[in-house]
């Protein structure tokens, strides 16, 4: 299960965890976050041994936003040892999700 990350419990859940996280910021009123999902939620799904997924609804968790993803949404971040880093936003992004989950994918796989 993908959870939600709140300014009150980033610390204890990200930053302070020995396992690496990926963030995914979104909006309900972003097309593309909306269709981002369930790439995310397969990705969850293939992932979870690995990393820790969480994400962050920029309308509830301005505070979180401002300090870690004013760029946009969607954004993704992999935390590892209380770093953040961005996951590039795709040259060519895909129409429907922005960030294609080939693309996810294969920078999972190789973090």
């Amino acid at each position: 299960m993908i959870k939600e990350l709140t300014i009150q419990n980033i610390e204890t859940e990200v930053l302070d965890s020995e396992r690496p996280a990926v963030v995914k910021f979104s909006s309900e009123n972003c097309h593309l976050c909306v269709a981002l999902e369930p790439v995310t939620e397969r990705l969850y799904t293939k992932y979870k041994d690995k990393f820790n997924f969480y994400n962050v609804n920029t309308t509830e968790q301005e505070k979180l936003t401002e300090i870690f993803s004013d760029d946009g949404v969607p954004t993704i971040y992999i935390f590892k040892d209380g770093d953040a880093v961005e996951i590039p936003y795709p040259e060519r992004p895909d129409e429907k999700t922005g960030y294609s989950e080939k693309y996810l994918d294969e920078y999972l796989n190789n973090h």
